[in-house]
Formats: structure tokens, C-alpha cells, sequence
């Protein structure tokens, strides 16, 4: 399975990463990871390409090769589509983060670019829903997490993505993630 995750840096891509890195290690499945995020700290593109199977030789997903994008803006998950074909699934948090070229992009504008590609589109508040309910929206990125898993976008098992959560993230925040991970769980 081939999983692009891309969004901005802030928003908890490399987190993900270690979550499904962790989770694929307890439940003993091969997989290769690579990360690009170059100088972007605080709001520059980052990507991280995720792949796991009985045997995986590049950890880089080639050209409409993802089964899954997740993207936590809406601009860089339009930006993957190169990765996309007509059997990709995207699951996109509906949030943008604007800079000075660009002060608007929203859902519509990103299904107008996706929708051509593949129909499997699920887009969600989960910025939105994060920091309503645990006031902050850094919680995003596993919220998305729980989404897929609940449905079943993602082969793992939930024991798994939790002890993920767990091995990844600082303890003072294991108790907020794993909220938003059932949030996203439990969303429909």
C-alpha cells in the first residue's frame, strides 16, 4: 500500500509518519518511509511517502501510484494529484492556510481539481472540529487517522495506531491525541 501524506510543516506530517512507522512495526509489517520537507518548519510544503508490503525496494511513490493521500491543506493535497489515479482515495482536512499570492482556497476549488482524477473523496473538518472540541487544531493530523481507520482506508489495527500515538508523541500529549484520534474515529 502506497500512503502520500503532504500538508504544511506544523501540522503534525512527521508525527503521522512515526505513528504509521510504529504501528506497522507491532503489527510486524515491512514498510519504507521518506520525508520531504526541506525548509519548512512553520508553513512550507512537506510530504511524506509511506509504503508497506511484502516487498517494497524505494520508499518513494511514483507517478499515480497512492492508494491513499491524506492532506492536512487543501492546497498541497490538490498539489499531490500527480500521485493520484483513478482508484487513489484522498482524505483531505478542509483547511488552508493562506500566504500572499494565494488568500483563498477552498473545497470547491479543490474538487475541481481532484474530481477529475478519482471520485473516491472524502474531505473533512478536521481543523475545524479540533479545535472546537479540544482547542487546538495541532490535534489534526490524528484525527484523520482515526477517520481512515473507522473507514477502513487503512489496513491496521486500532491497538496498533494507538500504540503509535503512544511511542510518538510527548506523554503530555498522548491523552489529547488519542481523543482525536477517537474523534476522528467515531466522525461520520
Amino acid at each position: 500500500m502506497n500512503i502520500l501524506i503532504t500538508g504544511v510543516g506544523g501540522q503534525g506530517i512527521i508525527t503521522l509518519k512515526k505513528v504509521l512507522s510504529y504501528a506497522s512495526i507491532k503489527e510486524a509489517r515491512f514498510f519504507r518511509a521518506s520525508e520531504v520537507h526541506g525548509l519548512s518548519q512553520r508553513g512550507g510544503s512537506i510530504s511524506v511517502h509511506f509504503r508497506f508490503g511484502k516487498k517494497v525496494n524505494s520508499p518513494l511513490i511514483g507517478r499515480a501510484e497512492a492508494d491513499l493521500i491524506i492532506g492536512l491543506d487543501l492546497l498541497e493535497a490538490a498539489r499531490a494529484v500527480n500521485f493520484a489515479s483513478v482508484n487513489s482515495i484522498y482524505l483531505a482536512n478542509d483547511y488552508f492556510i493562506p500566504f500572499f499570492q494565494l488568500s483563498t482556497f477552498v473545497k470547491e476549488d479543490f474538487l475541481k481539481i481532484i474530481t477529475p482524477i478519482t471520485k473516491n473523496v472524502f474531505v473533512i473538518e478536521a481543523a475545524k472540529i479540533c479545535q472546537e472540541k479540544l482547542k487546538s487544531n495541532v490535534y489534526e493530523s490524528v484525527f484523520l487517522l482515526g477517520f481512515a481507520l473507522a473507514k477502513k482506508l487503512i489496513p491496521f489495527k486500532e491497538k496498533s495506531l494507538i500504540f503509535g500515538i503512544e511511542k510518538s508523541v510527548p506523554s503530555q500529549f498522548i491523552k489529547n491525541n488519542i481523543k482525536a484520534f477517537n474523534l476522528g474515529k467515531n466522525s461520520q
